[in-house]
Formats: C-alpha cells, structure tokens, sequence
C-alpha cells in the first residue's frame, strides 16, 4: 500500500486488519532509527495475506527522515523480501479526493511511485481514492474526473493498464481492494526497483534514485539562485 502521507493508508489497513497497523515486522533505517515499513498478516475472504504500508515521500513531518533514507528503507526491504521468496501480487496506492489540487509532495509520490513500480507493472496497480466521506461531492466527482483523464495526472497509468477505484472508509470497501488485487496478480511480479536491486545496481544507479537525485540537484539549484537573489536586494 503506497501513497503520500495521510492519503489513508494505515486507515485502509487497519479496516482489514481489524487493529491499528503500528504492529508487526518493521525494518528500521540505521540512519534514520525509524520504523518504515510494516508487514500485517491478514485475513480477506478465505485467503492470508500480507499487507506492506510504506511511508510517503515528501513528508515535512519528517524532518529527520529525508526521501533518501526512505528510498533505502523500501529498497533494503525489496531486497530481503526477494531473499525471501515472497513477491507482490499488486500495489494499491491511495491518493485523497480531499485535496483541491495535487500538491508538490502529492505529485513527487506519484512520479517516485512510477519510478519504483516500472511501466510494465501498472496493470498490477490499482489508484484509489479516499476521504470520499469529509469532501463534498460535486468536489470530490470533479476531481476524480480530471485524475483519470486521458491529459490527467493518472492518465498515464490508467493507459499502462492501471484500475481505478474509490476506498469508501469501510472494511468491504477495503477488503474488495485486496481481492481485487489478488485476482490481478495471480501471477506475482517483481518492480523495477526490486529487479534493479537483485541485480546488483546501486540506490543512484535505480530509476527511483536517479530520479531522487535529479530533484535534489535542481532543489539545490533553486535555493541557490534564490540566496544569489537575495544577495543582489541587500
């Protein structure tokens, strides 16, 4: 389960679950000494599952955790779980009809997703959108509709293979999610960032990574001709 912080992904998982989601497996960063991902066993239907939360980019909560240290955290993970033998069936990843427009952090998640997820995996995503319940509706339909159109910031994913759908706060809403995820992924795949790890590539040497690493270089550009700025008005 992917998405930007607060997109609701601990709320989906814990209507599974049936608990709150701060239990499990967690594999902490050594830099940063927190807990990134979460492992939850689950039961939906007459299947076990395991469901992953992953923390969102772009967090500015999260002072003393950069994107980098994410990026590490879910790559380490890939690694392991490969080691492992345990593959995804599909990734849900949750983005907030709330919002009035998609924000900076919204689209760095969305374009580290793709990066992370690779094009000919999308057919094994589904995009869903939450906070259906506290939007008002004429909103939350406008939006929707400019998501998933064809110029839309989805539109991309939708013609990779990607399904839409809405996460309604309830524990059905969640629980079809999932089976819809295991129906499309009967046959397990592996993301680009995991088949780049096993490979042997480094983290700047990834898709994700690189891409990190281009943003830094041009937010570094940014604030120093922005100091260069400020410099010529003193």
């Amino acid at each position: 389960v992917m998405g930007p912080t607060g997109s609701g992904k601990s709320t989906l998982i814990s209507k599974i679950a049936g608990r709150e989601v701060n239990i499990g497996h967690s594999l902490q960063s050594c830099d940063a000494g927190t807990a990134d991902i979460e492992e939850i066993p689950c039961k939906v239907g007459d299947k076990y599952v395991i469901l992953v939360d992953t923390p969102g980019f772009n967090d500015t909560n999260q002072k003393d955790r950069s994107d980098t240290d994410i990026l590490a955290n879910l790559a380490d993970w890939m690694q392991e779980s490969w080691s492992e033998d345990m593959l995804l069936s599909g990734i849900i990843y949750l983005h907030s009809i709330n919002e009035a427009r998609m924000t900076g952090s919204s689209i760095t998640n969305l374009r580290m997703f793709r990066k992370l997820c690779g094009d000919k995996n999308l057919k094994n995503v589904i995009l869903a959108t939450t906070k259906w319940g506290i939007t008002p509706e004429a909103d939350a339909l406008r939006r929707e509709k400019e998501l998933d159109s064809p110029e839309g910031f989805w539109g991309p994913y939708i013609a990779g293979g990607s399904k839409i759908r809405r996460f309604e706060n309830t524990q059905a809403s969640a629980c079809a999610l999932v089976e819809e995820i295991l129906d499309i992924g009967r046959d397990r795949f592996v993301p680009k960032i995991q088949e780049e790890v096993i490979k042997g590539k480094t983290l700047v040497e990834t898709d994700a990574g690189a891409y990190l690493n281009q943003a830094l270089v041009e937010l570094n550009k940014k604030h120093a001709e922005e100091m260069a700025a400020l410099r010529e008005e003193i």
